[in-house]
């Protein structure tokens, strides 16, 4: 009986250390890390080309919105100006003008604002999807395991090597792929 039992328990400290060994915890790796700037990539020059012929395309066709904007600003700033002489009749009558005006003008830029963000969503979340895709392939492609955007942290992220940020490889990379 002595003997089942020791035999018992070697087995079971047989079985115990190979379950520990089995289980040793996994060695640290360091992570590989990017820094790309997406700020950068709505950039005149240097910008990812697609995206900053969309966002020239979007300015285009608002431009009649804004223009009719400036014009009632510029025509509710001149009822401001009250000419010497203006009787208090003439003074009431610029009064309710420029309050009619105004309520016109908040609500041409606020229909404006609205058209402009579901235009703006329509024509450049295709491109941002298609930009997210190929940023996650090439951070694959070049063993990076953790990619930090500028953009989204710019006081937090301290940039001590500069080979780090791959906002301009990644945008020639894929302008030179997405003509």
């Amino acid at each position: 009986m002595r003997l089942a039992k020791t035999a018992f328990i070697l087995t079971a400290v047989f079985t115990f250390a190979t379950f520990a060994q089995g289980q040793a915890p996994a060695q640290n790796v360091p992570a590989k890390v990017g820094v790309i700037n997406s700020g950068m990539f709505a950039n005149p020059t240097g910008g990812i080309n697609r995206l900053v012929r969309a966002l020239a395309s979007l300015d285009t066709e608002f431009k009649p919105r804004r223009d009719e904007i400036t014009q009632l600003l510029t025509r509710f700033n001149a009822l401001q100006q009250v000419p010497a002489g203006t009787t208090p009749a003439q003074l009431a009558s610029r009064r309710e003008q420029a309050e009619t005006l105004q309520v016109e003008i908040q609500r041409k830029q606020e229909d404006a604002r609205v058209a402009y963000a579901k235009r703006l969503s329509t024509v450049t979340n295709p491109i941002r999807l298609s930009v997210f895709n190929a940023l996650e392939a090439y951070a694959r492609q070049r063993g990076i395991d953790v990619l930090l955007d500028l953009a989204k942290f710019p006081d937090g992220v301290l940039l001590v090597n500069q080979n780090a940020d791959l906002t301009s490889a990644f945008v020639r990379d894929f302008n030179s792929k997405n003509p």
